[in-house]
């Protein structure tokens, strides 16, 4: 048998070419949407825990556990962002949104616990997929020295999502559709933005890694070649970066985690707050938090990743023990605001670190396995430990306000390990 030929990853890659403008604008506006369903469906969870809850009879172990299930979907995603690496960008991202699609109309017509964890455990593997693949393009594309406010715009149009899904709340939970009519009304704009990324191109580093795998392979077929870079990569020279990226995105998400699964549930059934009360806090904080996510791009630029990385994970962490531990409506209402502001902060920055460190040939599987596989395993067990640990605790914000020690662990993991990537060509960062 011919011996597998050695990997491509340390090819020099030619000069590529500068992206006008004009299609660098096109190219934000057709991918953003990925950012904007991220926050549409994030949004719906967060705001319609109560009444999900109530339409299948469930208590808090279950609705950590059915939160729990959702969320490793998310890390199955690996398996497809996989592909992006093998075949291309574009394909990818033309095929994850057809499929998010479809699983988020079944979850509309979903009959029971069973049949809604299962359809929305598949809409998260490819919405989280997309995600994955649209930040990887942003990051090749884009100029170096803009490179970190691009990425950190991505996760700033995550407001949209949230607005339109924050004020669809209150029109459709009084009606006979209730929150089965939120994901109903989303499948229009799907298909549409299925159409209009026919014009996205494939990024011009990946044709040139392409073109270069291909001259070194010598007849290995692209999967092939794929899998064999990914294996050596990881678990040689890689492995560092996937354990300290995956470390990070684990500390973070254990704001997101309890956050998002159980601020709607804990304000309205513990703390009685209405449900427009609710609505309007997540689209404050959703705003705030956009806010947050352009702040984290202007510093990450000027100041660099670390800085900007520490300042709002500690921010993160001391917001996340007020949330849960607050007695009244205005102190729980600000630290909402304040945790959702240093919370996509700090995945603005966690994310730009992650495009940075790995090569072109691995960038997309690279952020996928640290950031959407390893990288939510703190994600996935908060929601279900918490329901678990709920009683014992005295409640469910004494169980949630526990996790608020999460950022403070990847404080140290930058402090002691993260290279700062400011200036530096994505080039110069592979090594």
């Amino acid at each position: 048998m011919q011996a597998i030929p050695k990997s491509a990853a340390n090819t020099v890659l030619p000069p590529l070419p500068a992206r006008s403008t004009r299609y660098l604008v096109t190219l934000f506006v057709a991918l953003m949407s990925a950012t904007v369903f991220d926050g549409y469906d994030t949004a719906i969870f967060h705001l319609c825990t109560p009444d999900i809850a109530r339409t299948f009879h469930m208590g808090n172990t279950a609705i950590g556990a059915m939160a729990s299930t959702v969320r490793f979907g998310g890390m199955v995603s690996l398996l497809i962002v996989f592909f992006a690496d093998c075949v291309g960008r574009k394909p990818v991202i033309s095929f994850t949104v057809l499929a998010y699609a479809m699983f988020t109309l079944f979850t509309a017509l979903s009959s029971g616990v069973a049949s809604f964890t299962l359809f929305q455990t598949c809409a998260q593997i490819f919405l989280v997929a997309e995600f994955g693949v649209a930040v990887t393009m942003i990051a090749e594309e884009f100029p170096d020295e803009s490179r970190g406010r691009a990425v950190s715009g991505m996760h700033i149009v995550n407001l949209v999502g949230v607005t339109v899904a924050g004020l669809l709340y209150g029109h459709f939970l009084d009606t006979r559709w209730g929150w089965r009519g939120l994901y109903f009304v989303g499948l229009g704009p799907l298909l549409a933005i299925a159409y209009l990324r026919r014009h996205v191109r494939e990024t011009a580093r990946f044709e040139a890694m392409q073109a270069a795998r291909r001259r070194v392979t010598r007849g290995y077929s692209e999967m092939r070649a794929t899998a064999g870079e990914l294996f050596r990569a990881f678990s040689g020279p890689y492995r560092s970066r996937v354990l300290l990226v995956a470390g990070l995105w684990n500390s973070i998400g254990l704001i997101g985690g309890p956050m998002i699964s159980f601020f709607s549930l804990y304000a309205r059934r513990d703390r009685h707050w209405k449900s427009h009360q609710v609505g309007y806090a997540i689209i404050i904080a959703y705003i705030l938090g956009a806010i947050g996510s352009l702040v984290c791009g202007q510093l990450m630029d000027r100041f660099g990743r670390r800085t900007a990385a520490c300042l709002f994970y500690l921010g993160a962490s001391a917001a996340m023990a007020l949330l849960f531990t607050s007695q009244t409506f205005a102190m729980m209402l600000a630290a909402e605001i304040a945790t959702m502001f240093c919370y996509q902060a700090s995945r603005a920055a966690t994310s730009a670190i992650s495009t940075e460190l790995f090569p072109t040939e691995i960038r997309a599987t690279g952020y996928s396995l640290c950031v959407q596989a390893f990288g939510q395993i703190g994600w996935a067990l908060a929601p279900i430990i918490i329901g678990l640990t709920s009683g014992p605790m005295g409640g469910l914000g004494n169980a949630a306000a526990l996790f608020a020690i999460g950022p403070l662990f990847g404080v140290l993991l930058i402090v002691l390990l993260v290279p700062e990537t400011l200036g530096k060509t994505l080039e110069e960062l592979s090594p």
